[in-house]
């Protein structure tokens, strides 16, 4: 019984122990991959065909050109014609830029918009305009004649001519106040060209081979007007007046040098040297008659008179400087002595200009030269380098200039040359010293000092073509200061 009941409390143990054994987990298989469903064939959209619109004749937009530009080198007239005969128009400064729209057929003038900004024209002189413009793309433009109330003598007749030009970079053409010349001084030119009475000049070398001048002046005649001038005698100096051809000599003013006519002729100027109010500038009647003083500055002298009357300018060497000044002073209340530059022989460009021509040095360099500055507004620093040379003068059209400078065998001679340098053209060419020259009122004569070799001191006229030198009047300098022997010129 017992037995029975122990093998039935083991089989029972064996039975709940089977029962309790976990059953074992099944390992998962791997997750079958979702087929990919192929991509459905759909067709492309067709594109809608858009209407082609024929184009129109439509005319494609002109660009503009670019506008030829050249820039100034320095002080430069600007005319109405391309000849410095025609009418002035006005005066470009350096650096000034300006539009080029023209050329003459030799490209000697260039035909710009003046006044600058504006479309009218007027024309310069090429060799004065820096550009690096091609001057063959400017159309030539056929320039009308000058008017007579430009011109400084009697319009000629046109004359159909044929004139041969050769210059060589040592050799200019004669220049005179109304015919000039085209060439180019860099390399040997052989122009051939139909021109009438007044041909145009820019060359700029420095000596002289032919007159270029259609109808070169007859000769003989006499120079117009008078000629008001100092003299050195018996220790002192003293003015006088003498008609062109050598007579009518007349003392104006005792103790007195240097002498300037006022531009209505109606006054002197003139450097004071003893009893006449003391030394300084002092002013007479046209007459001689002693009027009062502009300055008394002791070490004044040399005045030149404004276009309009209302100025002079002098040199002066102040007490504190070993160097000349040139001043500005008023006539009248307004007579505050004002700087105007370092130099000295000034001379006021005539009317409607306002420059002063002087001598002086550039930068501390170039001394011993002809420059220019605007009497009112220049920059006494930078003044304009108008040519190697002393005692410049102006022309009465303010085209040229007529100054001193020696030769090549160091003699002192007289020279023309265009208002801008250009041009540069020997005159006399006489043994002895040639110096203090001016215009005569016609523009064709230049009056000047010289000792012609050593046969004592005199006044000359020659025509501005280097002919038709005579002796007007002797007239003795003081042997240390006769680069101050001023003359002017008188009706």
């Amino acid at each position: 019984m017992y037995r029975i009941l122990a093998f039935l409390l083991i089989l029972s143990v064996v039975l709940i122990g089977c029962a309790a054994e976990p059953t074992p987990t099944p390992t998962p298989e791997p997750p079958t991959a979702a087929p990919t469903e192929a991509p459905t064939n759909t067709p492309e959209p067709t594109a809608t065909d858009v209407p082609t619109v024929a184009p129109t004749n439509t005319t494609a937009p002109t660009a503009t050109p670019t506008p030829i530009t050249g820039m100034v080198k320095s002080t430069l007239n600007v005319r109405e014609q391309p000849t410095t005969k025609a009418k002035l128009l006005g005066v470009l400064k350096k650096d000034d830029v300006v539009t080029l729209v023209g050329r003459t057929e030799d490209k000697a003038w260039l035909q710009i918009n003046f006044p600058l900004g504006e479309t009218t024209t007027a024309w310069v002189i090429a060799e004065r305009i820096e550009t690096t413009a091609n001057l063959d793309a400017l159309t030539p433009a056929v320039a009308t004649a000058p008017t007579a109330a430009a011109t400084q003598v009697a319009i000629q007749p046109t004359v159909s001519t044929q004139v041969t030009t050769t210059v060589q970079a040592t050799t200019s053409p004669v220049v005179t106040d109304t015919t000039q010349a085209t060439a180019v001084a860099t390399e040997t030119v052989t122009t051939t060209e139909s021109v009438t009475a007044t041909v145009e000049a820019t060359a700029a070398a420095p000596t002289t081979t032919a007159q270029e001048t259609a109808q070169p002046p007859a000769a003989g005649g006499v120079p117009p007007g008078s000629i008001i001038f100092d003299s050195f005698e018996n220790g002192g100096f003293n003015i006088y007046r003498v008609h062109a051809d050598g007579s009518g000599l007349t003392q104006l003013i005792p103790n007195g040098s240097e002498p300037a006519l006022s531009p209505d002729g109606s006054r002197i100027a003139y450097r004071m040297r003893r009893d006449t109010g003391g030394l300084g500038i002092g002013l007479a009647s046209a007459n001689g008659q002693i009027l009062g003083t502009v300055t008394e500055e002791s070490a004044a002298g040399y005045p030149t008179w404004s276009p309009d009357g209302n100025h002079i300018a002098y040199n002066v060497v102040p007490s504190n400087r070993l160097t000349s000044q040139i001043l500005r002073i008023g006539i009248g209340p307004d007579n505050t002595p004002i700087v105007i530059a370092d130099g000295w022989r000034p001379a006021w460009q005539p009317a409607p200009g306002a420059n002063i021509l002087y001598d002086g040095c550039k930068g501390g360099a170039n001394c011993g030269s002809v420059l220019t500055l605007h009497a009112f507004e220049g920059d006494p620093n930078n003044p304009n380098l108008v040519t190697n040379g002393e005692a410049g003068a102006w022309s009465p059209s303010a085209a040229q200039i007529a100054f001193q400078a020696p030769d090549e065998n160091g003699q002192t001679q007289i020279w023309i040359a265009n208002a801008d340098g250009s041009g540069r053209t020997q005159v006399t060419k006489d043994t002895g010293t040639h110096g203090m020259p001016i215009w005569s009122s016609d523009g064709q004569w230049l009056f000047y000092r010289t000792d012609q070799g050593g046969k004592g001191w005199a006044i000359y006229a020659i025509r501005t073509n280097g002919t038709d030198a005579r002796l007007i009047v002797e007239s003795q300098v003081h042997p240390d200061l006769w680069v101050y022997a001023k003359m002017a010129i008188a009706p």
